[in-house]
């Protein structure tokens, strides 16, 4: 599994460089943005600094061509449920939707790939895995809050 790092600048909006005391949680969001890349995803939410009314990064980006992008290091924040509780002690990982608002299943299994390897490096169990949903009642990641046994397939 190839995962390119591409971090976002600084900034208060999406990356405040605040370090992570422990990783509790993997939090799973999506996008906004239906067929967007990774690389285009991580671009919109860079612009996103530029903004006083918005706050938002994660830690990766799964794209429906299962290209994987690290945008803010493990070791500090992410601002993605903006909860700061869960944002504190957690990586986020973003995926992408198509324009039917559903995910390939090669997206599926870079996340697979990708959760595996959290999970594995921080000790989480399966328990430990939630989405933005579970969170604070977004509606997100789509397909996974309504069908939240495919997620459950991939772990």
């Amino acid at each position: 599994m190839e995962i390119k790092r591409y971090f976002l600048s600084r900034s208060n909006n999406t990356r405040r460089m605040e370090k992570i005391e422990s990783i509790e949680y993997i939090v799973i969001t999506s996008s906004r943005y239906n067929g967007f890349s990774a690389l285009k995803n991580r671009n919109i939410i860079e612009k996103i600094k530029y903004k006083e009314d918005k706050e938002f990064s994660c830690h990766y980006i799964v794209d429906l061509k299962g290209n994987i992008l690290n945008i803010i290091p493990e070791k500090e924040k992410a601002i993605c449920t903006n909860n700061v509780e869960i944002d504190s002690k957690s990586i986020s990982i973003m995926l992408t939707i198509d324009d039917k608002g559903e995910y390939t299943s090669v997206e599926l299994m870079s996340l697979r790939k990708i959760l595996y390897k959290l999970m594995k490096k921080y000790k989480l169990e399966k328990e430990n895995i939630v989405l933005e949903y579970d969170v604070n009642c977004s509606r997100r990641p789509f397909t996974l809050v309504d069908e939240p046994i495919l997620l459950y397939n991939l772990i």
